[in-house]
């Protein structure tokens, strides 16, 4: 199976790298960029998986890009992921309101990133396998068949 793709949208150089070689070290395969306009090329030109975007970003944030991504065609439809220091209730109801499907607040538990994104992976891997089936999954299914999954995987010593 060919990895997934997942395009990371951080300006800030450090986060950037640290998120490359964490990401890669779990077997996906990484692009970055430094800010949303570059994003939002690298989801025009290539078939990105799961999008990391951090909010405040030049050329266009991540929320608004959140919302591009939404209105847009895409092929595959990305998944994203909020990764940011904005943490205020409101802030993190309108990342969601904006179409992030998850919102993990900075300084980020790499622990709970590769939960989040091991439950997104499987969603994507159902999609792919059986995408009219999992449309007619409600999403509070998908997210305790994703959980109850992950567990199995955390578990099975093989």
């Amino acid at each position: 199976m060919q990895k997934l793709k997942i395009l990371v949208a951080e300006d800030d150089p450090l986060t950037q790298t640290h998120l490359q070689k964490l990401l890669a070290s779990w077997g996906y395969d990484v692009v970055a960029v430094h800010d949303g306009k570059s994003a939002r090329q690298m989801l025009l030109t290539q078939k990105i998986h799961i999008c990391i975007l951090d909010w405040v970003m030049p050329e266009l944030s991540g929320r608004d890009l959140c919302e591009w991504i939404h209105r847009s065609n895409l092929d595959p439809f990305p998944y994203v992921i909020l990764l940011t220091a904005k943490g205020k209730p409101q802030q993190i109801l309108d990342g969601f309101a904006s179409g992030a499907d998850d919102y993990i607040t900075k300084p980020f538990d790499r622990d709970d990133l590769r939960f989040r994104l091991a439950a997104l992976v499987l969603r994507v891997l159902r999609t792919d396998d059986t995408p009219e089936a999992a449309k007619r999954i409600a999403p509070v299914d998908i997210y305790r068949l994703d959980v109850n999954r992950y567990r199995k995987e955390l578990t099975d010593p093989s």
